[in-house]
């Protein structure tokens, strides 16, 4: 590598550390959305928020952009662009109002970054390709960039000094203890040590809704059968009221032909392109009509015949009957998904039931059964889940509970799931445990002690330290979060 280009490269890698999170220290010249959004709206972003009234803002330059930068780079292009972006702005917030919460404290405890530190960290930066100082590289870089990495390493530093004093030195080490900082007592080693030593073993079956039998939701559909009758209609739709009320009359009075309003004025909330209605069911009309008069009057339009303006969830919409309703026929299997899709998305509950009652004859018949046999016999799936500690969302502190099943990924995060596990004794079956989707049945089969006691993560009580810290500064008085306002006006718009 040239020493020019190594230069330029040198200049991208300097990093600063606030606790777990680190941010680019120089501002860099690409970004990804914001440019696009100041350059085509001819419109600065206001303020993402404050920290002690000081305005947090994308300017080149200000630590928020290194920080959106380095997010921006590390996230990538992705399928969801939206929500990429949301979190990288969110994380750029979040590290600014961080770096300026521990700027301002080391500022108000008097403490200076020396010159000689500024100076042996900036060393670095002009050594050749060999890793030795080059006098010429250092007097072939301009001033202006001597004068602004010197900026960003004092930043950085006078950063570093606050993190090292309350979490300790990443670097110096006393007695394999890490120099300054908060340490970890002995004791609190030991509590954490006998938390993790219990631990506990079960037997599990897995009953999910998604296997509520279709003969049962065709039986559900039969018995409220006008929620699937589907309508053959089709749809304009607008943004406002006038406008629609103009269409109508235009269409009354033969000026406009249904077709031509459709290709030039609808926006096609709820159909496809030709103003086919899309959502024709009664349930998904439901969904959209504002009061029941309208649904009623839009159901029992007659073939060609054209409704008022009528208000729906997305704007002002006429509609026109095309056809006669169809009747659902619920031994044909597409109505019979149709049924089913609407179960599973209103009535849940139903399902939930239905599939709980199956887990509870299951762990009845289990009193005096096989489990994992019974498993086979009603369809469950099984498995074991062995030297499991209690703990509740999984503190990387504690052994975390491990399993290959991937419908108690959130037992962990479950209270009441936790509750019920914990609580039986060696050879107990537990009544069903609602988790997500999945009905789950447990059998504790033993509680062991851990022979050697568990390693406590110094790195990980470090980290809890930092995050800790992290948290009361955001929830502190001096933070005004306008992150998600300026997202949904200028980027869910854009």
């Amino acid at each position: 590598m040239k020493d020019a280009d190594k230069k330029k490269h040198s200049t991208k890698k300097i990093l600063l550390s606030a606790g777990s999170i680190f941010i680019l220290v120089l501002a860099a010249v690409s970004f990804i959305f914001i440019p696009a959004i100041v350059q085509n709206t001819g419109t600065d972003l206001p303020p993402l928020g404050y920290y002690n009234k000081k305005p947090i803002e994308y300017k080149q330059g200000t630590y928020f952009a290194s920080a959106y930068q380095y997010y921006s780079d590390m996230v990538g292009s992705g399928s969801n662009q939206i929500e990429s972006e949301f979190r990288i702005l969110n994380s750029a917030f979040t590290d600014t109002v961080i770096h300026m919460a521990y700027a301002e404290a080391v500022k108000k405890s008097g403490y200076i970054v020396p010159d000689t530190e500024i100076d042996r960290t900036m060393l670095p930066y002009f050594y050749d390709s060999n890793g030795v100082y080059s006098a010429k590289i250092f007097h072939d870089t301009p001033d202006s960039t001597k004068i602004e990495l010197r900026e960003a390493i004092t930043d950085s530093l006078t950063n570093m000094r606050f993190i090292e004093d309350l979490f300790g030195s990443t670097t110096a080490y006393i007695n394999g203890n890490s120099l300054y900082g908060l340490k970890t007592p002995a004791t609190e080693t030991a509590f954490i040590q006998e938390m993790a030593s219990v631990r506990r073993n079960f037997e599990y079956a897995v009953f999910n809704t998604a296997d509520y039998p279709r003969t049962e939701a065709a039986a559900w559909g039969m018995e409220h059968p006008e929620l699937f009758t589907k309508y053959d209609l089709s749809v304009i739709s607008v943004a406002d009221k006038t406008t629609a009320q103009n269409l109508l009359k235009q269409m009354q009075n033969n000026e406009l032909v249904f077709a031509d309003a459709v290709a030039e004025y609808s926006r096609n909330y709820y159909s496809s392109t030709d103003g086919k209605l899309t959502t024709a069911y009664r349930y998904q009309l439901n969904n959209i009509m504002e009061t029941e008069a309208d649904l009623e009057a839009v159901t029992n339009l007659a073939a060609g015949e054209l409704s008022g303006v009528i208000e729906t969830a997305n704007g002002f919409s006429i509609f026109k009957a095309d056809g006669a309703p169809v009747q659902a026929d619920f031994t044909n299997d597409a109505v019979i998904d149709i049924v089913a899709s609407y179960m599973s998305s209103y009535e849940a509950g139903i399902i939930e039931t239905y599939i709980t009652d199956i887990a509870k004859d299951f762990a009845n018949e289990a009193l005096n059964g096989d489990f994992t046999e019974l498993c086979g016999e009603y369809n469950a799936v099984a498995g074991t889940i062995t030297d499991a500690a209690l703990n509740y969302g999984d503190n990387p502190l504690l052994p975390i509970m491990s399993s290959s099943e991937a419908s108690l990924a959130s037992a962990s995060w479950n209270e009441n799931f936790l509750n019920i596990a914990y609580k039986l004794q060696p050879g107990e079956i537990s009544s069903p445990i609602v988790l997500g989707s999945n009905i789950i049945v447990l059998k504790q089969t033993g509680i062991t002690t851990a022979e050697e006691p568990f390693t406590v993560s110094e790195y990980y009580i470090d980290q809890a330290d930092q995050v800790s810290a992290q948290n009361t500064v955001m929830t502190s008085n001096k933070v005004q979060n306008n992150v998600i306002d300026v997202f949904s006006k200028y980027f869910l718009n854009y």
